[in-house]
């Protein structure tokens, strides 16, 4: 009757009166939503169904349908994981009711676990874009800086990707519930920030209306990011320093001490050796930040890494735009390189998306790279490929075959000329079929 009644609504439904055959239609169809089961069952009842259900198959929601004089036995199977419970006789309109929410839930759940690994994918390692040297050392300094809770002090120009290593370091220490907090320490006012920080108790200033945790209270067990740290007046710092010694914070107006579990990632977009000679940044508080700390360069100094910066980049957005770029012709590739890119890696992701918008064909030709870019590239000594078509991976292994020829087969000349280990090296003549002779 309950299948019946569940067809009618739209849902695919099969009903059994044995516990044991529903878990081996649970066992042979992966696609199964919910389960409805009866409390009293011969052989095996709804309990110990529920158990079994709930031990190999978490994400199936289940209902329990009781009697009156079960509904004490129907409250346990709740705390053992059902959605819900339902009265015998069954009120039709009820159950459907029931059903919808269960089935919501679900699907709700499942949006929020792959939005979660979405974002763990976005700020994975591998999203850190760079195979040269000073990328690797990125790389070691982020995996160091991982399964520990150490401050972190990172430094670079705007626009090569601080907050991306952060997200990065977190994802990759945290559990996926823990919060990661981000702050711009410049864009908030100067008498705002304290409280922004550090929360305040109702009545504490004008305006201050109802209690605010603040945002360490926010980051509680996982990890606050304080970009443009440099930006924060010399008092504030002092209460930060005062918060990473002691691991506890006091809001705006209050007399107790919080304390807080949190790892705390700082930035910086200013050189460290200038601000502390003109007293922008205590040296106490640059200690207590650089236990670990990580320099990301300018994409001027790591021009190597632009083919596949250009390749990530084009992939990452062709949806967006509903268009697929397969090749890079090599003039245009050249003039990238060329290129200082004052904004970095996020004017270089800029560039892809307008070559994404405006281009017509699915090959980026020298006509499609903005004059600018054409005008301010500086010749370069090696590397041209000539007038050919390249597919991005083409011309790295193009490339490679000309640092090898140049270096006459001298693999760690070639691999320095390249900005890659010797290690790097040995892998992509292995990937690309290059002998190196």
């Amino acid at each position: 009757m309950c299948a019946r009644l569940l067809e009618r609504k739209g849902y695919r439904a099969r009903a059994t009166t044995s516990a044991r055959e529903a878990l081996s239609i649970v066992a042979l169809n992966g696609d199964v939503d919910l389960i409805l089961a009866d409390l009293q069952m011969p052989e095996m009842d709804g309990i110990q169904l529920l158990s079994a259900i709930k031990g190999k198959y978490p994400h199936i929601e289940f209902i329990v349908m009781t009697g009156y004089g079960t509904v004490k036995t129907a409250v346990e199977a709740m705390q053992l994981g059902a959605a819900h419970y339902i009265q015998k006789p069954l009120d039709h309109e009820e159950l459907n009711l029931l059903i919808q929410r269960a089935i919501e839930k679900k699907q709700l759940e499942e949006k929020v676990d792959r939005l979660r690994a979405e974002l763990q994918g976005k700020y994975s390692f591998e999203n850190v874009i760079g195979k040269s040297a000073v990328m690797e050392t990125v790389h070691e300094k982020m995996a160091a800086a991982c399964g520990n809770r150490a401050t972190v002090l990172i430094t670079g120009e705007s626009g090569t990707g601080k907050e991306l290593v952060a997200r990065g370091i977190h994802y990759n220490t945290f559990n996926q519930n823990a919060p990661f907090v981000a702050v711009n320490c410049g864009a908030l006012p100067a008498d705002l920030i304290e409280s922004e920080l550090f929360g305040y108790k109702k009545g504490a200033f004008t305006g201050a209306a109802a209690d605010s945790e603040g945002l360490f209270c926010a980051a509680n067990g996982g990890t606050i990011f304080l970009d443009e740290i440099m930006e924060m007046s010399p008092e504030l710092q002092v209460k930060l320093m005062r918060v990473l010694q002691e691991r506890t914070i006091r809001r705006l107006g209050d007399t107790r001490e919080v304390p807080i579990d949190v790892r705390v990632i700082a930035a910086t977009n200013r050189p460290i050796q200038e601000s502390l000679e003109s007293g922008a940044v205590r040296k106490d508080l640059y200690y207590r930040l650089s236990v670990i700390t990580i320099h990301i360069p300018p994409l001027r100094e790591r021009a190597d890494d632009v083919p596949l910066l250009v390749e990530h980049f084009l992939k990452k957005h062709q949806k967006n735009y509903n268009k697929a770029v397969t090749a890079v012709e090599t003039p245009a590739m050249n003039a990238m390189m060329r290129y200082a890119w004052p904004g970095n890696v996020r004017e270089l992701e800029n560039l892809a998306e307008m070559l994404l918008a405006y281009g017509k064909s699915a090959v980026v030709r020298l006509a499609d790279i903005p004059e600018k870019i054409l005008e301010t590239g500086s010749p370069r000594k090696a590397g041209s490929l000539g007038d050919e078509v390249f597919t991005l991976k083409e011309a790295e292994r193009q490339l490679i075959i000309n640092a090898l020829a140049k270096s006459k087969g001298n693999k760690s000349l070639a691999a320095h000329m390249l900005g890659i280990s010797r290690k790097s090296l040995y892998k992509k003549l292995v990937d690309y079929g290059i002998q190196a002779d």
